[in-house]
């Protein structure tokens, strides 16, 4: 029996009918699948097609018949060995389905799993469908949605399988470790497939101009070729130059912030300096904002890449453009110098400075070389060098054994030829240069701000010392030091050592170590002050050879005593370490004087352990071998407490340079052989002494030698993790959470939160937690989530941990959910979990008015003051209630604790500070080492003087009281005790008249007459009226006194308080309101970058009239200078009397007073003589 066909045009109805009333349900298109016809099936599935929007639930169910369809079988060739079924099918059986009829089958079917919300699935019919269903560079309007979501789909399956080949093992690993249940669905994509997909989702974005999303799937997908492919059509492209710029800054932040490989980032990176020097040297093609820009970013791009050579170079030509014409592009070099210098990285910094020309001096290679030799880093981590000449092409060097001579030769020629021709303002802006590199002139900055505009309370500190000797709490050591700790934090850079001056006495209380700590506290008190360090820490410092002298002997050291000492030669590495940009030249002279006590001074271990901080803070970051060698030494004592500085100081040295590592960033240095075997040495060390102190020192210089090392440090990581000691492995949490601070680094954080919950160490997993909010500090707000369910922890070390980390990732923000999070900790049952709370919430309430957070702040303050003076309090919570009162107003209100710079670094000299201070759970001296992690918040506008123009404002736009420094405290007055006047009763009142009238009569009886009798009736009168109106008066009388007679004076009314205000130069400006702060572009004086919308920092300034003379101009001066008195004017002095004295009189006067006083004694003789 056969089976006849039917009209196509009778099937579902006509197709002027089909197109203009849709089809109310898909069962009999849906019965024709099972069809034998090819011809009837086609016909069905190209209705469906048209239907499926709308008709997809019906569809679904014959998705099995579709996806046979689409392979290219039949629905019934399950059921082909039934005899019957061949008979039925007739002509028809065996017949295959062409390929028209299999794409209409997984298009439909596709488009059902896109309903279904199953993209994966969609997409592989849809690579099977071909280009005439599935368009992805111009999809038809109502398949917009449908093709977009594939293309996700696509984008995302591409890249996860990118990602894959470039990572390697570490994914095959944790594939396995997940089981391989999605390994066989991946397969089912085709590689070709997907790969043709995406390169023409970038076809189209180029179309479009959206080259920042085509750089985003070659970043993610980790294709370098791909970005220099995006990259060059970018510079071909018709984006104007801004454009360019714009685009660039923005993947050179993605490939900064997203790209977790650090091997390609570096190559990303690269590629977009290329880029970026292109515009930067294009000449008269692109305008002068676009010039600005690109250097800026520049000099951003090769920061990142380390570079100091090219960032000396680009700075030389920004100098070196103008020739006495216009100052901007001098100005912009400057202001990048600032820039560079607020990443915390001296040893960097010291590179770029030794690039820039000396006046006098030869000078590096210049502007004027034809080409720009930049080191950069392969994917597998050799050292190779590129070329880029000035046009900006990028192009592989020549080696360098064939022309280094050559190139030496041109540099130096290029340099005197250079160096002739420039005039004395370039000499004098690039001398500017080095003053803030090498100068100190930062640091002078902070220094003058903090010591003119100290907002600091001097009541705290009174209130918190009658505090404690009321309650006998001053003869509790602890406390006694955390008070002394405090008034340093208060104090931080201010040089305001005054309450310390007046109270000798009690500080004198202060014995052994917490001697030591007290005078360690000067230099926190001092920091940045480096030209008076010496003078003011000479009255402690332990005796030297005379310095005239070199051959003279060094005084013996006593093995007893030395607190004062030892704290002293701390305190003068904290003056010079604290801040990055402090002087060069007065640091090293620090350093030979700290290295001389600490070769002279093993007998003495106090002095040894202060020594040795001492050289740490002042050589951080140089990796100076012959100091790693001295400390090694002093390490090799077997000294508890003086190895474990001399550990710490090492890793205060080696921060950052990842020694020991295979891929290090000390590897290129002359002394990488070297440093990698002595921190080899170092591990074996930890695992022969028995010192606890030693193994923790050990553990934190390993942590901090791999700050900043990401992947490269992967390695030793690991095998700290894997260590048996738990000291160890506490500095393997520390080292991770160092290794990726601030990138945020998904691995590091699930090593992180596995080994919080995992580890049987209390230690570990408290440094684990507070690991989070290093590795999260550049996206904070992410840190309270991850730690809300340990915060609930059984484990008290985890709760305090939490409390720490939430403190520090929201640390002066004033976060209201932050602060109620920790709230419920402050009563918790440990004593040390309300210790981490009372420190976080001070760390959040950093720099905020009494209107944060609701006045909450204020009550804050008050619950502080109560908790110190509440004597069932244990002493760890009074502990971090005194600690908590510094940190509030740390550095005098100026100061906050910020781990990351205004361009996105974080920086090394906060991250290391924050770290070794978080250690005095273990060491109390070393809460010191806050004073490297605190920042000073000061804005200052600068001209080219380096002068700060008073007249330069800068516009907020919120109301003065959300920023305003807090109320300082009111001292109390004794209330004087009012003498209250006693009542007098009307009997008594009438009894004291009747007596006096009596006494009256008596008087009267005695004869004195009429007159007499009246008067007595008069005064009786007058005394009756007395009484009568006393007691009218004493009836009267309010008990509360006299306020029913005080006027009721008319209330003022309160005026709005303004939205906007103006900040004056220089002022303090705190990170939060930066953002509500804008420059005012009409005023004389602007910012060399007007673009930039966050006023913060040191900003240069160009003066728009510059031929105009500028009277109100400030100076920047040291505390030393601010404190001399001003100079008389010039005047010439004539004596009295001569014809040119101002005062002609004053002769004539004193002639005269002569002549009356010879007269009076000649008047006095007779008198005499009479006598």
């Amino acid at each position: 029996m056969t089976t006849m066909a039917m009209p196509l045009s009778t099937i579902g109805g006509s197709s002027s009918t089909t197109t203009s009333t849709p089809i109310a349900t898909a069962s009999g298109l849906l019965a024709l699948l099972s069809e034998p016809d090819p011809t009837l099936v086609r016909h069905a599935l190209t209705k469906l097609l048209a239907v499926v929007d709308t008709l997809w639930h019906e569809v679904a169910e014959a998705l099995p018949d579709l996806e046979a369809i689409a392979e290219g079988s039949s629905p019934q060739d399950d059921d082909n060995d039934n005899a019957t079924d061949d008979v039925a099918m007739g002509d028809y059986a065996g017949e295959a389905y062409d390929e028209p009829t299999r794409k209409t089958a997984a298009a439909l079917a596709s488009r059902v799993f896109f309903h279904l919300e199953e993209p994966r699935q969609a997409l592989r019919l849809a690579l099977e469908s071909g280009e005439e269903h599935f368009n992805v560079l111009c999809p038809p309007a109502k398949d917009g949605a449908y093709v977009e979501r594939l293309v996700n789909a696509a984008i995302g399956e591409y890249v996860a399988r990118k990602q894959k080949e470039f990572d390697g093992d570490d994914d095959e690993t944790a594939e396995k470790e997940g089981g391989g249940g999605e390994e066989e669905e991946e397969e089912e994509l085709d590689m070709a497939k997907l790969q043709k997909v995406v390169h023409l989702m970038f076809q189209r974005c180029y179309t479009d101009g959206s080259y920042g999303h085509a750089l985003g799937v070659a970043f993610e997908a980790r294709e370098g070729d791909k970005v220099a492919e995006i990259l060059d059509k970018l510079s071909y492209s018709n984006v104007d130059a801004n454009g360019v710029v714009e685009t660039l800054k923005y993947a050179m932040t993605s490939a900064h912030t997203l790209i977790p490989s650090k091997v390609f980032r570096s190559k990303a990176l690269e590629l977009i300096a290329s880029s970026l020097m292109k515009v930067f040297t294009a000449g008269s093609e692109s305008s002068a904002s676009a010039k600005r820009n690109a250097a800026c970013a520049l000099v951003l791009c090769r920061q990142l890449l380390g570079d100091a050579a090219a960032v000396g170079e680009i700075i030389v030509q920004l100098i070196d453009t103008d020739n006495n014409e216009n100052d901007d592009s001098a100005l912009l070099g400057l202001q990048l110098c600032f820039d560079i210098i607020d990443s915390g990285d001296q040893a960097f910094v010291t590179k770029v400075a030794s690039t820039l020309p000396k006046h006098g001096g030869e000078g590096p290679p210049s502007a004027a070389t034809a080409a720009v030799i930049v080191e950069g880093s392969t994917a597998g981590g050799e050292e190779t060098s590129v070329e880029v000449d000035t046009d900006g092409t990028a192009a592989p060097a020549v080696a360098a054994n064939e022309r280094g001579v050559e190139v030496e030769e041109q540099q130096q020629s290029s340099s005197l030829s250079r160096s002739k021709t420039r005039s004395d303002s370039t000499w004098t802006h690039f001398t500017n240069a080095h003053r803030i590199l090498t100068g100190g002139f930062t640091s002078e900055l902070s220094l003058s701000f903090l010591y003119k505009n100290s907002n600091s309370d001097g009541l705290i500190m009174a209130n918190l010392k009658k505090a404690l000797e009321e309650r006998s709490m001053s003869r509790n050591s602890v406390l006694h030091n955390c008070a002394v700790t405090t008034h340093g934090y208060l104090n931080s850079g201010t040089t305001n050592d005054a309450f310390l001056r007046d109270n000798l006495d009690w500080m004198k209380k202060a014995s052994n170590w917490a001697k030591f700590s007290a005078t360690a506290s000067m230099g926190v008190i001092h920091a940045g002050h480096t030209t008076e360090a010496m003078t003011l820490l000479e009255p402690y410092l332990p005796p030297s050879a005379p310095a005239n002298d070199p051959a003279a002997p060094h005084p013996t050291v006593s093995s007893t005593g030395g607190y004062a000492e030892g704290g002293s030669l701390y305190a003068l590495g904290l003056i010079h370490g604290s801040h990055a940009g402090s002087s060069t030249e007065k640091r090293s002279e620090a350093v030979t004087f700290l290295r001389n006590h600490l070769r002279n001074s093993h007998a003495n271990e106090v002095i040894s352990h202060g020594a040795a901080l001492g050289v740490g803070l002042t050589s951080l970051g140089s990796c100076d071998l012959d100091v790693v060698n001295e400390l090694k030494e002093l390490l090799y004592t077997d000294s508890a407490v003086a190895g474990e500085a001399a550990s710490i100081a090492m890793g205060l040295v080696l921060v950052g340079s990842g020694a020991g590592n295979a891929n290090s960033s000390s590897s290129g240095s002359a002394n990488s052989e070297e440093l990698g075997e002595i921190v080899a040495e170092f591990r074996n060390y930890s695992r022969e002494t028995h010192h606890e102190k030693i193994i923790r020192g050990i553990a934190m210089c390993l942590a901090l030698v791999n700050f900043g090392q990401e992947e490269n440090a992967d390695a030793t990581i690991e095998e700290m993790r894997s260590d048996r000691d738990p000291i160890i492995r506490y500095g393997a949490m520390y080292g991770l959470a160092l290794a990726y601070c601030g990138t945020g680094s998904n691995k590091a954080i699930r090593i992180l939160l596995h080994t919080a919950v995992s580890d049987v160490s209390d230690d570990v997993r408290m440094a684990s937690v507070i690991g989070l909010a290093l590795v999260l500090h550049k996206t904070p707000e992410r840190v309270p989530e991850l730690v809300k369910l340990l915060l609930e922890s059984f484990n008290p070390h985890v709760r305090y941990a939490s409390c720490m980390a939430v403190g520090i990732a929201m640390a002066g923000t004033g976060d209201a959910d932050s602060v109620a999070l920790l709230e419920p900790m402050l009563t918790d049952m440990a004593d040390h979990v309300r210790q981490g709370a009372l420190l976080g919430t001070s760390m959040i309430y950093m720099q905020q008015s009494d209107t944060c957070n609701h006045r909450k702040i204020k009550t804050f303050r008050d619950k502080l003051a109560t908790l110190i003076i509440d004597k069932h309090q244990t002493t760890l919570t009074k502990m971090g209630a005194i600690m908590s009162t510094g940190l509030l107003d740390v550095g005098g209100r100026n100061c906050a604790l910020s781990l990351g710079s205004r361009n996105g670094f974080t920086k090394m000299t906060s991250a290391a500070g924050l770290v070794l201070w978080l250690q005095h759970w273990h060491w109390y001296p070393l809460m010191h080492m806050l004073s490297l992690a605190v920042t000073p918040t000061v804005t200052i506008g600068l001209n080219k003087d380096f002068k700060y123009p008073k007249k330069f404002e800068i516009v907020c736009n919120a109301k003065p009281s959300a920023f305003a420094y807090p109320k300082k405290l009111e001292e109390k007055k004794e209330e004087k005790k009012k003498r209250v006047e006693t009542v007098a009763l009307s009997t008594t009142a009438k009894n004291k008249a009747r007596l006096a009238r009596k006494k009256a009569k008596e008087d009267a009886g005695d004869g004195e007459g009429e007159d007499a009798a009246m008067d007595v009736d008069k005064k009786d009168d007058e005394a009756e009226g007395t009484t009568k109106e006393g007691v009218k008066k004493d009836e009267s009388m309010d008990v509360d006194g006299n306020e029913g007679t005080e006027e009721k004076k008319p209330k003022k009314k309160r005026e709005p308080e303004p939205t906007t205000f103006r900040i004056s130069n220089p002022s303090r400006i705190t990170t939060s309101q930066s953002s509500v702060c804008a420059f005012d572009l009409s005023q004389r004086y602007r910012p060399i970058r007007p673009e930039e919308t966050q006023p913060y920092g040191v900003i240069m300034l160009t003066d728009s009239t510059p031929g105009e003379e500028d009277e109100e101009l400030g100076a920047v001066k040291t505390p030393a200078q601010e404190d001399e008195a001003d100079p008389p004017e010039a005047f010439e002095w004539t004596p009295p009397g001569h014809p040119d004295h101002p005062d002609t009189t004053v002769g004539k006067e004193e002639d005269g007073a002569k002549d009356g006083a010879e007269a009076k004694e000649e008047d006095t003789k007779p008198e005499a003589k009479a006598e």
